[in-house]
């Protein structure tokens, strides 16, 4: 059995133990207002995190996600950051809010070092009405020797709303790198086709536990009602706790609350194994962060106080973070323009380290 698998059955133990919900007494308007205030200083905190490339991109993904056009000036030093995930993360959010004054700053970033921010640049200008730069992703998904590269392509490619591009992103099926057809295959879901979306459904019921939440989360970005079976059957029959918390997300971005008592139990998870190969410390991070997402999906404003506890909590940023976009999911800025969520568990392509 190895660690990953391993892991999988001792959340899975968790996820059994049904335990006693205590459901936390909402938030006065004041103390809602000085959280939202909170959370959207955690999240320019992380904007600025020295420490960890990945934190300030997740960050990044989040403030353009809540603050629209207004993250611009936060989104323009970052497309200058040393980071070329950093970078990436920028130039897809700036292309998300149409953001005409980083133009030149993008056009540097087509010549970037790193071919995968070359690929955000494109999609990026092709936001701001320079739909040629676009004619280049096919080549970077068909052709470019390194996987990663060919992996963000498909990714991009899901981004521009073009139903055509499925054609395209159904010869990387055939990709040697099985990454590539997997985020292709997502892609190919987002922009409509009846395919793919029925291979996440098999992807979700067998395979690896990783790969089975990584399907599950596809599907429930694509907010379809006929999916709301789907999604019920994996909380109350999920093998493990990764798999039902992606379900209840999946269910609260349809408007349904069932997996809200799971969301809220399994925020506090502290029950990790010690492995070499899936350290306690991240096994802790991907299910709080799961539990954010669900809850943020859930839209229950009984979920603050024990969000704001995380908020509170310094130990992961990853997870703060996680729960500052929660709490703005639930409270609200109104100024949504939302990328599509892209799993903080997600690794880092090795060209973008």
């Amino acid at each position: 059995m190895n660690s990953r698998r391993f892991f999988i059955t001792a959340v899975m133990m968790f996820s059994a133990l049904g335990g006693c919900v205590v459901i936390p007494e909402p938030l006065s308007a004041n103390e809602e207002a000085v959280l939202r205030e909170r959370a959207l200083e955690a999240i320019h905190r992380a904007v600025r995190y020295k420490q960890a490339g990945s934190v300030r991109a997740f960050g990044i993904e989040i403030l353009q996600k809540h603050e629209g056009i207004a993250a611009a000036p936060w989104l323009r030093l970052a497309l200058e950051d040393e980071e070329p995930g950093v970078r990436f993360a920028a130039a897809l959010a700036v292309g998300g809010v149409k953001d005409t004054s980083s133009r030149r700053a993008l056009m540097r970033l087509v010549n970037d070092p790193n071919p995968s921010v070359q690929t955000a640049a494109y999609y990026a200008l092709h936001r701001l009405g320079q739909s040629g730069y676009a004619d280049r992703l096919p080549a970077m998904l068909l052709e470019h020797a390194s996987p990663e590269v060919r992996r963000e392509a498909a990714f991009i490619l899901g981004l521009l709303d073009e139903p055509g591009v499925i054609k395209l992103l159904a010869k990387a099926m055939s990709d040697p790198d099985p990454t590539v057809p997997s985020q292709a295959r997502q892609s190919m879901a987002r922009l409509g086709s009846q395919e793919a979306i029925l291979e996440l459904k098999i992807w979700a019921n067998s395979g690896a536990g990783d790969r089975r939440v990584l399907a599950l989360n596809a599907l429930a970005e694509l907010a379809d009602p006929a999916l709301a079976e789907t999604f019920l059957y994996k909380l109350q029959q999920g093998e493990f706790l990764e798999l039902r918390l992606a379900a209840a997300r999946g269910l609260g971005l349809l408007g349904r609350d069932e997996g809200f008592k799971l969301a809220l139990r399994a925020l506090d998870f502290d029950d990790p194994l010690e492995n070499a190969t899936d350290p306690p410390r991240d096994q802790v991070m991907r299910v709080r962060q799961l539990a954010a997402a669900a809850l943020g999906a859930i839209d229950d404003r009984r979920a603050l106080r024990p969000l704001r506890r995380q908020l509170e909590d310094s130990s992961d940023p990853r997870v703060q973070l996680a729960a500052a976009d929660a709490i703005l999911s639930i409270l609200g800025t109104g100024r949504e323009h939302q990328l599509p969520f892209r799993q903080s568990g997600r690794q880092t392509s090795d060209s973008m380290r």
